[in-house]
Formats: structure tokens, C-alpha cells, sequence
């Protein structure tokens, strides 16, 4: 009786997980990765391999349309707060040498516009600030550029990189730049700025994921992970945690964990799919990410 019970537990459990979860996009030949809600949560935005092309799925109609074609435009793009455009840094190169340039896309025209010329030095991503009236770029100098929009109400001007090997806070209005350096000699990536403007969250090369006060004060060791994201509270981080045999990924889950440390959970379990990339809607509901080993889009329930 006991092992009947627990058969049907088993049972009730992979039906629990086959219905909170969704393929949104991929296979038959198209391998897609690196999905992004649009913060009004009726597209999405993904790329493909290489991170060659963007591509918007419309949750409306179910469609999928390219956007964009370009090389390296799918790494590190991000949405407009009004969803109606994407910001992204797109390449070309002379030869062996790779150039990139700031770009705008129209979700509804297609159309795109170059912020910037092309640049040999462009290590950081371009971001939205100040509510999307400005852009953020760093060419070994800081740039702002002005997109003709007004900033929102309480928008914060602050923008997070790298720089010189710290951590650096400019500010779209003042021009104020302030570093950090919340361990000596690390090397930081994936460096963001929290939904409220109060934390900072980062990973370390080799290390872990860390999250930090803008003040530079109330640093917090959130253990080994990659490509940390924010939840729209601000409270919330979730990540991926992947593993390699040295030349090839061989698994990847999905974890999220509180600022302060607390309350890690483990939100996928599974031995067919290697889970990445992952990232919240802007209502905190649901979370996306893609199975780096069919190149599948899914969406599923954050409960």
C-alpha cells in the first residue's frame, strides 16, 4: 500500500511540473536561448546561437518574429521600460577586428537607429537610465546619449559597470561617477543595478554572487552561481548553476535566493534539460530561461 501511495505521489508530482511549465519557442531545427520578458509581459525577447539576431515572441497571437539579424546583438540587450524598444550593442568587424556600436530597435517598425558610431573599446553593455531618456555607454569614456523621451517619475539617473577592475556608479543627471571595490583584486562581471536603485548585485570570476549596497557598505555572499538577475521587488535574486566537463556544459538548474542570504530554493530538477539564462516577469509571477541542450524557450510559474 505504501509503495502505491507513493507511486501515485511521484506520478502527481511530474504532472505538477509538466503543467508549470511552458515551450514557448524552438526545436524543428530552430535553437533559440537567453529570453527576457518585456516589462509589460506580453513578449518575449530571445536570441539564437552565438547570440546572432534577436527575435520577439508575442504571447497575444503566439507569433515569433525576427528583429534584427545582427552579430552579437542578442548578448546583454534589454527592453525599454514602455516595451517598445530594445537596446542592444551590435558588431561588425574589418577583417579580424571586431567594432561595436549602440543600437535602438523599434519593436512595432523594425526600424533601428545607431546611437554611437563603432568602437574598438566597448567592454561594457549599453543600458537604459533615467527612465529611458538617456543611454549609458562606456567607450573607455563615459557617454550618455539623450533618446528624446521623458524620464519617468522617480526614475533613478544611476547606472552600474565595471570599471578599472571596480565597481562604478555614473549618474545620468550630475555626471557624478563613484567606485567600489568590495574585494580586492576580483574580477567583476555581470554586474546590475536593483529594480530600486538601493543594491548592487555581481559575480566573481572564480567566486561567487555577491550583492552590495550602492553606499558600498553591507556586503552579502550569496554562494557559488552565474548570470544573476534581479526580481522586480528587489529582494530577490535568481540565477543558474551549471556545470562543464572542461570544454562542453553538462547540466544547469535554476535557484533563487533572498539579498540577505536566506531562503535558496532550487526551482528546476531535471536530468534531460540543462536550464539557463533565466529571468523573472515584471510582475514576479513567472520566471523564463531556455534548455541550453534542445535550444528551447519555456516559461513556468514562480510559486
Amino acid at each position: 500500500m505504501k509503495l502505491i501511495t507513493l507511486f501515485f505521489i511521484c506520478i502527481a508530482s511530474v504532472a505538477f511540473a509538466q503543467s508549470n511549465l511552458t515551450k514557448i519557442a524552438g526545436g524543428y531545427g530552430e535553437k533559440y536561448m537567453a529570453p527576457l520578458y518585456s516589462p509589460d509581459g506580453t513578449m518575449l525577447a530571445f536570441t539564437s546561437d552565438n547570440y546572432k539576431g534577436i527575435w520577439i515572441y508575442r504571447f497575444s497571437d503566439q507569433s515569433i518574429k525576427q528583429l534584427t539579424d545582427e552579430t552579437a546583438s542578442g548578448f546583454g540587450f534589454s527592453w525599454s521600460y514602455d516595451s517598445k524598444y530594445i537596446l542592444s550593442r551590435v558588431a561588425e568587424y574589418e577583417g579580424i577586428k571586431r567594432l561595436n556600436a549602440v543600437k535602438v530597435f523599434n519593436i512595432e517598425t523594425g526600424e533601428s537607429e545607431n546611437l554611437s558610431g563603432y568602437h574598438s573599446n566597448m567592454p561594457v553593455l549599453p543600458q537604459w537610465t533615467y527612465g529611458d531618456s538617456k543611454v549609458f555607454a562606456y567607450t573607455g569614456s563615459i557617454e550618455f546619449y539623450t533618446t528624446g523621451r521623458t524620464a519617468r517619475r522617480g526614475a533613478s539617473p544611476k547606472t552600474a559597470f565595471v570599471k578599472d577592475n571596480k565597481i562604478a556608479l555614473a549618474d545620468a543627471v550630475s555626471g557624478e561617477v563613484t567606485t567600489i571595490e568590495p574585494l580586492r583584486k576580483a574580477e567583476y562581471i555581470n554586474v546590475s543595478l536593483s529594480p530600486d536603485a538601493s543594491k548592487i548585485v555581481f559575480e566573481v570570476v572564480g567566486g561567487s554572487i555577491y550583492v552590495i549596497n550602492t553606499s558600498g557598505r553591507g556586503l552579502m555572499d550569496l554562494g557559488k552561481g552565474y548570470r544573476p538577475k534581479w526580481a522586480p521587488d528587489s529582494r530577490r535574486i535568481i540565477y543558474m548553476l551549471s556545470e562543464d566537463d572542461g570544454h562542453d556544459i553538462t547540466g544547469s538548474e535554476i535557484y533563487v535566493v533572498n539579498t540577505d542570504g536566506t531562503g535558496r530554493r532550487k526551482l528546476t530538477n531535471s536530468e534531460d534539460k540543462i536550464e539557463m539564462n533565466p529571468s523573472f516577469s515584471a510582475d514576479g509571477k513567472n520566471i523564463t530561461f531556455d534548455d541550453f541542450a534542445e535550444g528551447l524557450i519555456y516559461i513556468m510559474k514562480f510559486e
